[in-house]
């Protein structure tokens, strides 16, 4: 996660999205273009039956989330947001777990959504 926060602060786009990419098929099973068209209600299904622990959930929320960055106003950036909700949702419902980084990450998406996601 720190090598990919790196490569996307030194805008290493290239070299970023092939190492979401391999991380995602190593740690998760999913390419990055499955996960960014999987849809709403399957993503939300996946995670449910994942079995994935806290600590890999929290992992899969910060890597989208710092994919998501910057945010843009567009429908894949909505979706990739909605889907980062959804592991947090997961990570409180099932895990019991929260932190004062994924607090702090939901407003924002919560106040992005607002603000961009039209009805």
């Amino acid at each position: 996660l720190a090598r990919l926060m790196r490569l996307k602060a030194e805008s290493m786009t290239v070299e970023f999205d092939r190492e979401t990419d391999k991380l995602l098929q190593q740690e998760y099973d999913i390419t990055l273009e499955r996960l960014l068209a999987l849809p709403i209600d399957d993503f939300r299904d996946d995670i449910e039956r994942s079995g994935y622990s806290a600590e890999k959930l929290n992992a899969l929320s910060q890597i989208l989330y710092v994919f998501a960055e910057p945010f843009a106003d567009d429908d894949e950036t909505a979706s990739l947001l909605k889907k980062v909700m959804i592991i947090f949702d997961a990570l409180e419902q099932k895990h019991r777990f929260q932190s004062f980084d994924n607090i702090a990450k939901q407003k924002v998406i919560h106040q992005y959504l607002i603000n961009n996601v039209r009805p």
